[in-house]
């Protein structure tokens, strides 16, 4: 008796054999799926990113022949020329047919060499820009510097920047380093834009492909800060990630309605891109556009 009740405790039960012979899974829902529209919109942010990709390759060597790189900025445009040429679509494809283009104003939020990117992209653009610490680089390319630490900013009173009547906000990459409340930042940046002004946001997809995985193994996605890590280096570090559904979501909260919205394959490999489903691409892209008085 006392073996057959040994033997009976050794084999798996049922529903973990059967997850033992398939390999493990784990797809959460895609908010976009309901959303063609979205998708739909987003698709003249993707028609021609190869083109734009030459045009900020063409760029970026001027101003290096220039002299206006630094060796770690080179290294860095090169790491993020593919998700430097979306954006640069994004601000054609989204403000061509507005009567102040090409004079139209945009200002990044968080921004380093990109602003030189865009003027030489777009000569007539009226560029800002606000970060956490002052880029001499962007003299007399920007119109106006601020300097902004957003966890330090009030973001329950909008506007948090000092900038006015924006067309567009870039907010690229930035979301995943900071403690705030997304809908809070989203209200308090929207406040800088003129009416009918995009807020245009990029951050990295929690749900990519290499997060499920850690999922299915009980591992989270997300690294426990560093240990050599110091106070200086809290703005290397990803705080938190966030899903397709949360920043959607976030937009909304923050009054805006969403323009479009599409998963960015601009980290991963062609055969990564071939292989996985939308939804589990590296990076996510939403633009919200603050409504116009009826």
């Amino acid at each position: 008796m006392l073996a057959r009740l040994r033997a009976l405790f050794a084999q798996p039960a049922p529903a973990q054999a059967a997850a033992a012979s398939s390999s493990p899974s784990f797809a959460p829902p895609d908010p976009l799926g309901a959303a063609p529209r979205l998708r739909r919109r987003a698709a003249a942010l993707l028609a021609a990113r190869d083109e734009r990709a030459a045009a900020v390759d063409a760029a970026l060597e001027a101003l290096q022949a220039e002299g206006r790189l630094r060796p770690d900025q080179r290294d860095y445009a090169r790491l993020h020329r593919r998700r430097f040429a979306e954006a640069a679509q994004a601000i054609e494809a989204m403000l061509v047919k507005h009567p102040d283009w090409p004079a139209c104003r945009v200002v990044e939020v968080g921004s380093s060499i990109t602003p030189m990117l865009y003027k030489r992209l777009f000569p007539e653009l009226r560029l800002g820009s606000a970060c956490l610490f002052r880029h001499p680089q962007l003299d007399g390319v920007v119109e106006l510097a601020a300097q902004l630490d957003l966890e330090k900013a009030d973001l329950r009173e909008a506007p948090v920047l000092p900038h006015r009547d924006q067309h567009m906000i870039l907010l690229c990459e930035v979301l995943e380093h900071l403690v705030v409340n997304p809908a809070n930042l989203f209200r308090s940046l929207a406040g800088s834009l003129a009416p009918g002004g995009l807020l245009y946001v990029t951050t990295p997809n929690f749900f990519r492909e290499d997060a499920r995985q850690k999922l299915v193994a009980g591992r989270n996605p997300q690294p426990v800060y560093p240990a050599a890590y110091g106070p200086a280096d809290r703005f290397h570090h990803h705080v938190r990630e966030y899903a397709m559904a949360e920043l959607l979501e976030s937009m909304r909260g923050a009054g805006l309605t969403v323009e479009a919205a599409y998963y960015s394959d601009c980290w991963d490999t062609p055969e990564a891109v071939a292989a996985l489903p939308a939804d589990a691409l590296m990076n996510l892209v939403v633009v919200g556009r603050r409504p116009s008085p009826s």
